[in-house]
């Protein structure tokens, strides 16, 4: 089950994001909920972009288990170019950064 989620998350093109309850959905033959995406998010191997997965609503959720992990999760999506709303609290442009290839 684990690898399926890691499969779409693979998927997700540079610049681009999925909210945790967006990957539940994406992930084909099995039911989750955005928490559970987000436990097996969190022991993702290092060749799966987990920075690519956020909170519903643009914002880093990683924060909460480590400031560090927020900075680094913030700096690779701006390095690939992903959109941004805000910069104080960083808060991505859902609208403009979601994956709408997962909904097909």
């Amino acid at each position: 089950m684990w690898e399926r989620v890691y499969a779409v998350v693979r998927q997700i093109p540079t610049g681009k994001v999925l909210s945790y309850g967006e990957l539940a959905l994406a992930v084909p033959g099995i039911s989750l909920t955005a928490r559970q995406a987000g436990h097996i998010m969190r022991y993702a191997p290092p060749d799966v972009p987990w920075h690519r997965v956020v909170g519903w609503n643009g914002a880093f959720p990683t924060g909460k288990r480590s400031p560090e992990i927020r900075a680094e999760q913030i700096a690779r999506l701006r390095a690939e170019g992903t959109p941004f709303v805000s910069d104080d609290p960083p808060r991505l442009n859902m609208a403009l950064a979601v994956w709408l290839g997962a909904q097909e």
